[in-house]
């Protein structure tokens, strides 16, 4: 299977998305779509046999205009034409405006035949242009929309058309009212309400984009040369100099001793991280410190950058339930217009002729379906910007949507309320060697084991140990600076009067020998994290249950439980975990935070599931969150900005239907003009957008 990513500019609103996934649909290799309508983007999950090229044929028989890559600057050039276009509208509008009040005027007061007629044809020859070249774009799309369904550009093409056409028809006969002071400042008014959401658009976009915001060039190391070369060249293997203050532009190995890395805008860690030899860098990260080399292991496209942003463009697909009302408001919601402007038409014909065509004219114009399209995708994206900066990304906008209903709060133990490696926490000696020459004897060894406990023995300057032997289950033997060292369980370094059941309320003990004697006992233990405490209280004093559900044992939990102040249920397997998930609360209303594989049944049976960066790929594959700072807190601000996103959703679709439910019918009754339905519209949808943004401003911790 093959996902591909197709960008679609010309792709507005639900009417358009569900255009294209007819088309796709009928090609049997697509086995799955996703839309992101913020960035324009549909992602085709297709067998390996079906091209690129047959499913952008498909897209563009549909009416729109596909690209496999952004290419940035078509999209600048058409800003800049959307700017000229406004323009443009804009002089003739001021033009026409100051034909039209001097008509106006001369319907009161009189006015010469001859004047009135010089004004019309005056205010026609600044009309023009705006039909001709600011409105093409509504033309275009409105007739591209007739094989495979309307879109929202129809009603207003054809105000603009119907309106234009009958005020020149006036115009040519001499007799009849003309609209052209409405057909003007329509298209403007809409050019302009377009070009703002684009503004907001794009600024969502490129606060949202990790990738786009990486260096478009690097300082590769060719043979002692520093060559600049586009980011595009870069390949595993090549090595790259990070001049100070510099951004990474892609994932490698540290090649020189350290550097000091500022990761906030990858995790939104503030606290600058110390690397050493050998240790990852990751695109994005900014050097704090003097120049280094970096071993590149991966193209940009595939740095852990690039796979955040995979993971998070595919949150914007997962339907929101007050998405899919919107859409299927928005999918008869221009028919039923069109059908309302007719009927309004027919009545007036009926009763008023005079008022047929402007009460009709005012319908089409004062609709306004982008709101309604735009309700939850820009209050989505805005949510999921703000949780980025936060170091949090959601991969399923649903769990968004849940967290107004989240009621309890599960935290795995080991790993996840603890921290990720586990650490000495306490040395005993118990034979004649010295404390430092058990510690360094006890490190050198553990180099060597794999085991989970070895990395909690660390040392700048591991002695090199000779003869090493590992003993499964058992521990390691070896000789260091002639001595036969062990290190292991209690049997295995003749600890005979030590309890074989290592495991201990505060820990796990690991025993060193030196020549066959005792030598030192080690308490290995996980620390609870920094932010635990913190974030167990923040969320209780927002009204969430807080638990903690282990595997491990009782006399492991309880000390940590109580620390917490929290419930907890010890010695849970990974097939009972959902049980208890199940049988204490509704698990559509739980948030499970969990870090290992067997915390996947859980993760896959609780309503919002939630892992961290250090956990492997697979449980992270899972999770509806990943929190990329080290560290929980960041759950505090998903909760936070969930709750705020669904107030601004709410209100966005309110405000759309509010608007359009009373908007129509006094449009329809003749109480609203024109030129005044077209302000009503552009000022509905940019509402719209403006409300969204202010999820931007949510409060984040610290």
């Amino acid at each position: 299977m093959t996902v591909t990513t197709i960008n679609v500019t010309d792709m507005h609103c639900s009417a358009c998305t569900n255009k294209i996934r007819s088309a796709l649909q009928q090609l049997g290799e697509v086995r799955e779509l996703q839309f992101n309508p913020l960035k324009r983007q549909v992602f085709v999950t297709h067998d390996n046999a079906l091209s690129n090229t047959r499913l952008l044929t498909q897209i563009e028989q549909a009416g729109f205009a596909p690209q496999l890559v952004a290419d940035t600057r078509l999209e600048q050039q058409a800003d800049k034409t959307l700017l000229k276009r406004l323009g443009v509208a804009g002089i003739s509008m001021m033009q026409v405006m100051m034909v039209q009040i001097a008509l106006y005027a001369g319907a009161f007061q009189g006015i010469d035949e001859s004047i009135r007629r010089l004004l019309e044809y005056t205010a026609l020859l600044f009309c023009i242009p705006v039909v001709t070249y600011s409105a093409v774009p509504f033309f275009t799309s409105a007739l591209a929309s007739v094989r495979k369904g309307l879109n929202m550009d129809t009603p207003i093409a054809l105000a603009i058309a119907i309106a234009f056409t009958t005020s020149l028809v006036s115009t040519l006969r001499g007799v009849g009212e003309v609209y052209y002071d409405s057909v003007v400042m329509f298209s403007f008014l809409m050019l302009g309400a377009r070009f703002w959401e684009a503004r907001i658009r794009h600024r969502l976009s490129i606060e949202d984009s990790l990738q786009a915001a990486l260096p478009r060039s690097a300082i590769r190391i060719e043979a002692g040369h520093h060559i600049e070369t586009a980011t595009d060249y870069v390949a595993p293997g090549d090595h790259l100099w990070i001049a100070e203050g510099a951004q990474v532009p892609a994932d490698g190995i540290l090649a020189d001793e350290h550097a000091r890395l500022e990761e906030a805008w990858l995790t939104g860690e503030s606290d600058w991280r110390m690397v050493r030899r050998g240790q990852r860098v990751f695109a994005g990260t900014l050097n704090r410190g003097a120049g280094f080399t970096l071993q590149v292991s991966a193209r940009p496209a595939d740095s852990r950058v690039a796979q955040i942003d995979e993971l998070a463009n595919t949150a914007m697909d997962s339907k929101h339930n007050l998405a899919r009302l919107a859409d299927r408001v928005a999918r008869v919601f221009i028919p039923s217009i069109l059908t309302i402007a007719a009927v309004t038409f027919g009545g007036w014909w009926l009763i008023d002729p005079a008022n047929a065509f402007p009460a009709a004219l005012a319908v089409l114009v004062v609709s306004c379906p982008c709101a309604l399209s735009l309700a939850t995708p820009a209050a989505l994206t805005a949510a999921l910007t703000r949780l980025r900066q936060a170091g949090v990304l959601v991969k399923n906008s649903r769990a968004l949507e849940q967290v107004s209903s989240l009621r309890d709060v599960y935290f795995d133990k080991t790993g996840t309320l603890t921290n990720p490696e586990a650490c000495v926490v306490k040395r005993s000696i118990v034979g004649n060697h010295t404390e430092q020459r058990c510690w360094d004897y006890a490190c050198s060894l553990q180099v060597h084991s794999a085991h989970p406990l070895a990395r909690a023995f660390t040392t700048t300057q591991p002695q090199t140990a000779r003869h090493v032997q590992l003993h499964t289950g058992e521990g390691l033997r070896g000789e260091l600076d002639g001595h036969q060292v062990r290190i292991g369980s209690a049997q295995f370094c003749g600890f005979v009067s030590a309890d074989p059941q290592t495991d201990e309320a505060d820990g796990k003990s690991v025993y060193l020998s030196i020549d066959n004697a005792p030598a030192a006992v080690y308490t290995v233990a996980s620390d609870m994290r920094t932010d635990a405490a913190s974030t167990v209280a923040a969320l209780q004093d927002s009204g969430l249950g807080v638990h903690m559900l282990s595997g491990d044992s009782d006399a492991n939990c309880a000390p940590l439980a109580a620390q917490l102040d929290i419930q907890y249920h010890a010695g849970a397997t990974p097939e009972s975990k959902p049980e208890v998930l199940a049988g204490d609360s509704e698990q559509s209303r739980v948030l499970y935070v969990g870090d290992g594989v067997n915390d996947l049944p859980a993760l896959a049976g609780a309503g919002i599931s939630a892992t961290t960066v250090e956990t492997a790929d697979l449980v992270k594959s899972k999770a509806d969150v990943l929190l990329l700072r080290k560290g929980l807190s960041g759950l505090i601000d998903f909760v936070r900005v969930g709750r705020r996103s669904r107030t601004i959703m709410s209100e966005n679709l309110l405000w759309a239907l509010a608007y359009n439910l009373l908007a129509i019918p006094l449009a329809a009754m003749g109480y609203v003009p024109p030129w005044g339905a077209a302000l009503g519209m552009s000022a509905s949808s940019l509402l719209v957008m403006l409300n969204s943004t202010r999820l931007l401003r949510v409060p984040l911790g610290d």
